[in-house]
C-alpha cells in the first residue's frame, strides 16, 4: 500500500477537487435522490477556501496522485444563547476519498489531520454532518471517537 501524505490544498489543486467532490455528489444522488442532483461545482467558493486562512482542504496524496480530502473550516463560536456554553469548534464540512482508495486508512488519515488542524488552532471540538443513509461513513466517524449531538428531522410536504 502506497504512503499517503496529508497536505493542503493549493490552487493547482482545484482539478482533483472537483473530480473527487464528482465522486461525493454521485454518492448524494444514490443515497438521497429526491433532495441531491450531479451538477458541477462551482470553482470560486472551492478557491476561496483553499486561500483562506480559517480553512483547509486537507489533501491525501499518493504517489503524487490526490486520492481524497477534507474540507475543514474554523466554525467560530456556539451561539451566544445564555443557556449555552461558549465553545470554539470547526466544522468538517466534506470528506471523500476516491472510491479504490477506501479501507486502506485513507479516510481515517483525514480525519486525525482535520482533528490536529482544529487541535492546533485551539479549538474544543470538530463537527460534521452525515447523511442518515451513509452507514459506512458514520461508522468510521464513530470509529474515530464521534458521537451523535443532534439529529435533524424532515417532514415533507
Amino acid at each position: 500500500m502506497p504512503k499517503t501524505v496529508i497536505r493542503p490544498a493549493a490552487p493547482a489543486d482545484l482539478p482533483a477537487i472537483l473530480a473527487l467532490y464528482r465522486v461525493l455528489d454521485e454518492e448524494l444522488v444514490d443515497l438521497q435522490p429526491e433532495f441531491f442532483c450531479a451538477a458541477p461545482r462551482e470553482e470560486e467558493p472551492l478557491l476561496q477556501y483553499i486561500q483562506a486562512a480559517d480553512a483547509d482542504f486537507l489533501l491525501a496524496v499518493q504517489d503524487g496522485v490526490t486520492v481524497g480530502f477534507a474540507l475543514v473550516v474554523y466554525a467560530g463560536w456556539t451561539p451566544s444563547f445564555s443557556c449555552v456554553l461558549p465553545h470554539r469548534y470547526a466544522g468538517l464540512y466534506d470528506l471523500v476519498v476516491a472510491r479504490e482508495h477506501r479501507r486502506q486508512g485513507v479516510g481515517s488519515a483525514l480525519l486525525a489531520a482535520a482533528k490536529q488542524w482544529a487541535r492546533d488552532r485551539r479549538l474544543e471540538y470538530l463537527e460534521l454532518n452525515v447523511l442518515a443513509q451513509n452507514e459506512s461513513a458514520i461508522a468510521l466517524y464513530e470509529a474515530h471517537d464521534f458521537v451523535e449531538a443532534s439529529r435533524t428531522l424532515r417532514c415533507m410536504l
